[in-house]
């Protein structure tokens, strides 16, 4: 008898410490309802999901992105390759219907951006080296926006670029 109530307790502590655990994370927020707002006038919980509107905490919470593979790019001067770099690239999408769009495409995407990268050299600036961020952003976006569709594609982010050779 003294067993079984020794397991019986160990039990309950058991699971009141994951449950604890899961409550402190916030697991538990959807299911009790704590993470609920209160409906807005046109009776939408949201707080202007991928609209830019909300404070940046909410944006972060409510934005969806998709991953890319290292790119590799090569930077020409002078007519040659100086050398290489590989791009760590993420896009930002408004939804989860844009992030599956970008899913569907991906394959055929990474290969239309290899294409840009290797037949239009990434721009960068002559006396000091540095590229072009913007302009590899844009051209990115574009051509992910003119496969994809412009509507779901809110932004390029580079996450990591690394210099190979040269």
């Amino acid at each position: 008898m003294k067993k079984v109530i020794i397991i019986f307790v160990a039990l309950i502590v058991l699971l009141g410490g994951a449950g604890g655990g899961l409550f402190a994370m916030g697991m538990l927020d959807e299911p009790l309802g704590l993470g609920e707002h209160a409906p807005d006038a046109e009776g939408k919980g949201g707080h202007g999901e991928a609209s830019g509107e909300g404070t940046d905490a909410q944006q972060v919470s409510e934005a969806l992105f998709v991953q890319f593979e290292p790119i590799s790019a090569p930077i020409i001067a002078n007519g040659r390759v100086e050398y290489q770099v590989l791009l760590t690239l993420s896009l930002q999408v408004a939804d989860i219907g844009a992030k599956n769009d970008v899913n569907a495409v991906l394959p055929r995407l990474r290969d239309a951006m290899h294409t840009e990268l290797f037949t239009t050299p990434i721009l960068r600036d002559d006396t000091t080296g540095a590229i072009d961020l913007n302009d590899l952003k844009s051209r990115v976006l574009g051509l992910t926006r003119s496969m994809v569709g412009g509507d779901g594609i809110e932004d390029v982010l580079i996450l990591k670029i690394m210099r190979m050779g040269g």
